[in-house]
């Protein structure tokens, strides 16, 4: 936004103040709409920025966040308040109130600016995200408190000071005081789950107007009013979510470029020369140019050290520092502000605008060059099943995102095997998406207390249910439950992150589509569950299983049935994995396991490469097991083999055995470039599935039986 209005000003400049472009694009009248249509909108930009900011998570930041937060905006101030005392007033080419605005806005951190270079970069989900935003945090609020008590040194007289700072305080009282529990009275009668009214939102929208008035009347910079008044909205659903899901979209896509067009339309570009050149002879404009690059410096400096010495890797510590050290849309506007205030010249205006827009492009460059998000996942240790030996301890991650997904998580838990010498560790994760908010949150319900967190009220009955589960199942299974609070295109990065924080060995995913209580038709679809699930198995530091829940028999509940497994198994390492898990199902009580192997006809059985004998051991070890009693009597483990030609055969022999089963074990790469699945794979629908998982979880297979589609760890890096 800022380049294109860039653009128009040395198009505007070049073709002559009295050219036919410049009648028609730059009018007083234009200029003057465009100016108040975009001042609206930066009201409603400070706004939202206030009801996207949650407070409490200062309280909540590691110590990392909070040091380096308080650091990069007083390391910076103090600095330069020494060098500006050490130089003789004759020597000054800035006047104090020149370099008392500078030094603060150069030096503070914008949490919403911060924020939206995150999410254009996809990192606000990532380690350093998190941080990222924390640190910013901290620093917008330090950066506020120092504004505000920067009044009282800037007024005429100190009685004037005190008396804007009394002003300042009773409008805060009123907005957290009384605005603030009207709203969560309206929340209250409202209920849960129902949208707020137009009425409600057009009342804030007044008490915006209100609030910039209030400010204004004060001197001050009025969008703080608004600022704070965004911070008295609850955030997140239902009134804050409301709030910007009705206006970001149009203030960012339409009314807010026009400020900025404004903005840049009002610049002096014949100034940067000055700023640029060592022998420009203007001592000001280089002044300014000087200070500029000196705070930028400290800041970056400050920002890569405090991490650092809190064991953060340099090459991480050098990005977090680049993005505190960002600068956007709130310096612009304060500048702009400041200069309508005569605190700063045209020319000073015009340097800090060029410095703004070299800034926003040049740190995303250099931010993207040095950050790696591949590497971000990285295990250097074995997380599958295969790998497991003698039915160790198995670490499950379960991803529920609506209620109907949890029964049919526990049905599958339950039906694994469980026991003191091979225990179940399952993390139960509850994907929200984040609406109304700007951080992504992630609350683990161990360490709270039922109705305690912001994460109870979406989570309350996840919680509920699996721990009903743990009481009602045996001591062997341990459940942790999480609420993940996140924008739905950047999920997998909480997923993956959690995995490999837990060292899980599976991650078992819902398959985005949902049947019908009578598993006959589809009810649900829908299209980010299966963005989510793709990512993940692009990211995962682990093995990774997608549920396609039909039928799935819970055999508490009818004993006297066996739960029937079946595994596809045409050979791979996802092959071997599914074996692997079906395996350990195996072994619980009232589960009989059928092991099917399709063999291409005419070809020979023995080993010819190394995944071949890997396939080959594998099944030995399961006959041997089952021929030598290490299976628990009540379960029967069936090994058969079955010649096919092409996808035809395995057609007819998979829907021939459709109604013997509840649940079909396949791996994701099952049949590929194999005779198994010739002829069928250019019907496959969903890749993330595989050939034959795509097959058994058609509408047009006849079954009701669920599927559990694994793929194994895709890579082990090498600790070199």
């Amino acid at each position: 936004m800022m380049l294109a209005g860039l653009l128009l000003n040395v198009l505007v400049t070049l073709s002559g103040e009295n050219s036919i472009i410049a009648d028609i694009l730059v009018t007083k009248n234009r200029i003057d709409v465009a100016g108040c249509l975009g001042s609206f909108g930066f009201l409603i930009f400070w706004f939202l920025k206030g009801v996207r900011m949650d407070v409490k998570r200062i309280f909540k930041a590691e110590a990392k966040a909070r040091v380096t937060g308080v650091a990069a905006v007083t390391f910076p101030i103090v600095v330069g308040f020494l060098l500006f005392n050490l130089k003789s007033a004759k020597n000054r080419p800035l006047t104090f109130q020149e370099y008392d605005v500078m030094l603060l806005m150069e030096s503070i951190t914008s949490f919403s600016g911060i924020a939206r270079l995150l999410r254009d970069l996809g990192m606000n989900h990532s380690s350093i995200g998190r941080v990222a935003l924390s640190s910013a945090l901290v620093s917008d609020i330090v950066g506020l408190l120092l504004l505000i008590a920067n009044v009282s040194r800037s007024s005429a007289t100190l009685a004037d000071g005190l008396a804007i700072l009394t002003e300042i305080t009773l409008f805060l009282v009123i907005a957290f005081a009384v605005v603030r529990p009207i709203m969560f009275k309206i929340i209250k009668r409202k209920g849960e789950g129902r949208p707020i009214e137009d009425k409600y939102i057009h009342g804030v929208l007044v008490l915006v107007c209100l609030s910039c008035m209030y400010w204004e009347d004060l001197s001050q910079f009025p969008p703080l009013g608004a600022f704070f008044l965004g911070l008295a909205i609850p955030n997140g659903p239902p009134i804050g979510s409301a709030l910007v899901e009705r206006l970001e979209s149009f203030n960012f896509g339409i009314i807010l470029p026009l400020f900025l067009t404004a903005v840049m339309l009002r610049t002096d570009t014949t100034a940067w020369k000055g700023a640029l050149t060592f022998f420009s002879g203007d001592d000001k404009k280089f002044a300014v140019a000087s200070l500029v690059l000196l705070i930028f410096l400290l800041k970056l400096s400050v920002s890569v050290i405090v991490p650092y010495l809190y064991k953060m890797p340099l090459r991480d510590s050098i990005i977090l520092a680049l993005i505190m050290s960002h600068k956007g849309i709130i310096e612009l506007s304060f500048y702009l502000f400041s200069l309508s205030l005569k605190l700063v010249t045209k020319d000073t205006f015009s340097i800090l605008v060029l410095s703004i827009v070299l800034n926003s492009l040049l740190i995303p460059m250099a931010i993207g060059f040095l950050y790696d998000p591949s590497k971000q996942f990285i295990c250097y240790q074995k997380r599958n099943l295969a790998s497991m030996k003698n039915m160790g301890e198995l670490k499950t991650l379960v991803c529920i995102h609506r209620p109907d997904h949890i029964s049919s998580m526990i049905n599958l838990l339950e039906a694994s095997y469980q026991s003191e010498d091979s225990p179940l560790t399952c993390y139960v994760l509850h994907l929200v998406e984040l609406r109304g908010q700007d951080v992504p949150t992630l609350i683990s319900h161990k360490v709270q207390k039922l109705g305690v967190g912001a994460g109870n009220k979406y989570s309350e009955n996840v919680i509920l249910s699996f721990e009903h589960f743990h009481r009602s199942v045996c001591s062997s299974i341990s459940i942790d439950t999480f609420t993940c609070i996140a924008n739905a295109n950047h999920m997998q990065d909480d997923i993956c992150w959690l995995a490999l924080d837990k060292a899980v060995t599976l991650i078992i995913l819902p398959f985005h589509r949902t049947w019908s209580l009578d598993r006959t038709s589809i009810v649900s679809d829908v299209e980010a569950i299966r963005f989510l699930n793709v990512n993940v198995l692009k990211q995962a530091p682990c093995s990774v299983g997608i549920l396609i829940e039909r039928h799935l028999v819970n055999k508490k509940q009818e004993p006297h049935e066996s739960l029937k497994v079946c595994v596809i198994f045409v050979g791979g390492k996802d092959d071997r994995e599914a074996l692997a898990f079906a395996k350990r199902m195996a072994r619980q009580e009232n589960v009989t396991l059928t092991v099917l192997r399709l063999l291409a006809s005419g070809k020979s059985k023995d080993a010819t490469g190394w995944d071949q004998m890997l396939d080959t051991v594998e099944l030995r070890e399961l006959i041997k097991s089952n021929n030598a009693g290490m299976v628990k009597e009540e379960t029967s483990t069936i090994y058969l083999e079955q010649e096919i030609l092409d996808g035809a055969d395995t057609s007819m022999l998979l829907r021939s055995m459709a109604f013997d089963y509840d649940l079909f074990v396949v791996g994701r790469t099952c049949g590929e470039n194999h005779e198994a699945t010739k002829g069928i794979e250019n019907w496959c629908e969903f890749e993330e599935l595989g050939v034959i998982g795509d097959f058994l979880a058609s509408p047009d297979f006849p079954s009701k039986t669920s599927v559990l589609v694994v793929q194994q760890q895709r890579t082990v890096a090498n600790n070199n």
